[in-house]
């Protein structure tokens, strides 16, 4: 019929324009909305870069502190010990004498016996003064015979310094003072500030002490930090660095200045000036090539200025990372709005099939209605009767309750398919609710049947309850920071179950929101164990649980474009146990196998850094990439030659040593240096052959 047609007609358009509408919609004010989101995540990005390099810089400030601190206490001490051993020898000399020798000849043998202490290295020096100011040794001189008074020697703040040392001596036996003085080996008359130790000599009434000068502690202290700060990277191009006030150059490009030269930007280090003037530090802005580059990069850098050394300390840390950060999210973007729309015409061809059977029942349901009061009315005419229209209300309604309780069996049915499908996902996947502060709700069968723990156990734990002990913070860190930022985190997790079992999943985590604010995440996972395990046994040597020379063979070209690309170092370390055929002969496989996996858990301590692997290429012979350049990856290789050896295993048939010692040869090259893999493998193993040579327990390096 016409009007049923129309109807069904009616339905279906709605209902698909409808749909169509409301995904469009929702992907345009996603779109928007990150649009928006971009500039939040910008300042956000910037202003978390600006407190990590602020906290760089504060970091090293309280250290350069702390190291000040200490050696002065160092220096207090030393001088302590010093002054009392000092007392204690003229003690020594006053009682052997004192019966025999005159009181001036033992007072000259007290002089002359401290006079002559020195210490190598040191330009510490001992002094004794009367309590009433008579000089007995002054600038490393005797003065007994001289009666030279000092009693209202003044240093350049005006202190009566030998005064103030009586003082100390007579009211407290002992103490530290703090003055300035010339120094006795030299010809200026600049007076240094110094730390001095006396202690009360009471037979004559002298005091004997000890002075150090601070500007000599502070070198060495300024030395020490400069080569720590010199050393310190983070977050890839970044890096700490450290001008003088009057523009001398101490930390530049990452690199210790061994004889500062004048900062070679005058503008730029005006601006570090005028920053560092601020006494809580402060930020700037400028343009600023990358370490080995020529290219400028937008840059923000904090200053502090550290008063004791006339210093200016900063970090800094390049802008274009929040780009490479903006365009990372704009991929994942695309990539959700990709799926999205895969999903939409998923739902579209089910929801056009499922609305064209609805609307073509409801047609047939009003259809055989209109034609059921058709052939009623026509009954009712032909026997000239007036229809019975109670009657016909409740055929009507019999009708009715029957295509209801029809629809109620249709119904049930469905949700018992429904039910059935939910008992279907809760055995398989694995599902876990919690609240917004990671507190599980809910979790399924699957998660229970994986993590060995009951629903019980569960609810009401954090997920901690599961987590690797071995998983950094900062994985986790970098986790909730995108979820609460609301975002979807997606990446591959490491557990271990109630048993202490290891297992990985997959596992998508989502936000759920309520008028806008987070109230819980919802968790789908997927267990990807054995992949993992297969993955791991592939690279993976099965006696060492080192690198194994398949993935040796992949892993050395990778690098080696790497370097190339990067312009970076590379160097390959070949190495061999000393005499192993030997020790095999002597001590048995058994021993061999053990004595290989003590050599390659240091070869794996000593390559924690992400740019160094380790490797076994077969039987005796391991293999080290990493980035060190030539003068440091001799040290490297030195560490572990000693250190192997240091593990002391025993070795009767070595003909070098009593205990097992390994042979390496080197290959270091730099970037257009660096022959193919086959060539660098060749020279390496050349080298390891000249260490033999050299006669074993050697580096020969190229």
């Amino acid at each position: 019929m016409q009007l049923s047609n129309f109807i069904r007609r009616v339905i279906f358009s709605t209902a698909f324009i409808s749909t169509f509408l409301v995904f469009s919609i929702s992907i345009i004010f996603q779109y928007i909305n990150f649009e928006n989101d971009k500039i939040h995540i910008r300042e956000e990005f910037t202003q978390i870069k600006k407190e990590q390099i602020k906290r760089e810089v504060l970091s090293v400030y309280n250290l350069i502190e702390q190291k000040e601190e200490i050696l002065t206490n160092s220096v207090k001490e030393k001088l302590r010990e010093r002054v009392t051993q000092a007392n204690n020898l003229a003690m020594s000399i006053y009682n052997q004498n004192k019966d025999t020798k005159p009181p001036e000849e033992i007072k000259l043998l007290i002089a002359k016996a401290i006079n002559n202490i020195s210490y190598e290295n040191d330009k510490t020096y001992f002094f004794i003064n009367s309590n009433k100011g008579q000089a007995i040794i002054f600038n490393k001189n005797i003065e007994l015979d001289s009666y030279k008074n000092v009693w209202n020697l003044k240093d350049e703040n005006n202190n009566f310094v030998v005064q103030l040392q009586a003082k100390v001596a007579l009211e407290n036996k002992e103490g530290f003072l703090t003055n300035t003085f010339v120094k006795p080996d030299s010809k200026e008359t600049k007076q240094y500030s110094k730390i001095s130790f006396v202690e009360l000599f009471e037979p004559y009434n002298w005091h004997i002490g000890m002075d150090e000068y601070l500007d000599d502690i502070r070198n060495y202290a300024k030395n020490e930090m400069l080569e720590l700060i010199s050393s310190v990277r983070f977050s890839g191009d970044n890096y700490l660095f450290v001008n003088t006030l009057d523009a001398q150059t101490l930390v530049f490009d990452g690199k210790k200045i061994k004889n500062p030269t004048t900062y070679p930007y005058k503008n730029l280090f005006q601006q570090q000036l005028k920053t560092a003037q601020n006494p809580d530090g402060g930020f700037f802005t400028y343009k600023f090539k990358k370490i080995n580059t020529i290219k400028e990069y937008d840059k923000i850098s904090y200053v502090k200025k550290y008063e004791k050394y006339n210093w200016i300390v900063g970090c800094g840390v390049y802008l274009d990372e929040v780009e490479n950060e903006l365009i990372r999210k704009e991929a994942i973007f695309k990539e959700t709005i990709y799926q999205q729309l895969i999903y939409m015409l998923i739902m579209f061809f089910l929801i056009s099939i499922g609305l064209y059977l609805t609307s073509k029942k409801i047609s047939q349901f009003i259809a055989i209605n209109i034609n059921y009061l058709i052939s009623s009315f026509e009954k009712a005419s032909k026997e000239n009767k007036k229809i019975d229209t109670k009657n016909l209300t409740y055929e009507e309604f019999i009708s009715l309750a029957n295509d209801l309780n029809t629809s109620l069996e249709n119904k049930n049915e469905t949700e018992k398919k429904l039910q059935d499908y939910i008992h279907i996902i809760n055995e398989n996947v694995i599902i876990s609710s919690t609240d917004k502060d990671g507190v599980i709700l809910d979790v399924s069968e699957a998660f229970c049947e994986i993590s060995g723990y009951s629903k019980e156990e569960l609810i009401g734990k954090n997920h901690n309850i599961v987590r690797h002990p071995d998983t950094p913070n900062e994985f986790y860190q970098e986790m909730w920071e995108k979820l609460i930022s609301g975002d979807i985190w997606k990446g591959e997790i490491r557990n271990k179950n109630k048993k202490g079992l290891d297992y990985w999943v997959f596992a998508i985590i989502k936000p759920i929101l309520e008028n806008e604010e987070i109230v819980g995440f919802t968790a789908i996972r997927t267990n990807i164990t054995n992949k993992k395990y297969i993955e791991h046994l592939s690279i993976t040597d099965e006696l060492t649980q080192l690198y194994n020379r398949r993935f040796f063979n992949s892993k050395i070209i990778e690098e080696i474009n790497r370097a190339k690309r990067e312009n970076n170092n590379f160097s390959f370390l070949i190495m061999d146990i000393d005499y192993f055929k030997q020790y095999n002969d002597t001590y048995g496989h058994q021993q061999g196998d053990l004595a290989l996996e003590k050599v390659a858990s240091v070869l794996k301590i000593r390559t924690n850094r992400g740019s160094d692997f380790a490797f076994r290429l077969g039987g005796e012979e391991f293999g080290i990439i990493t980035a060190l350049d030539k003068s440091k990856v001799i040290e490297f290789a030195n560490l572990i030659k000693n250190e192997i050896e240091n593990l002391q295993i025993e070795h009767k048939a070595s003909k070098i040593s009593k205990y097992l010692t390994i042979s390496i040869g080197i290959v270091s090259k730099k970037d257009k240096d660096i022959p193919s893999s086959h060539d660098l493998y060749k020279e390496a193993d050349d080298c390891l052959y000249e260490a033999k040579k050299l006669g074993r327990n050697s580096i020969f390096i190229l």
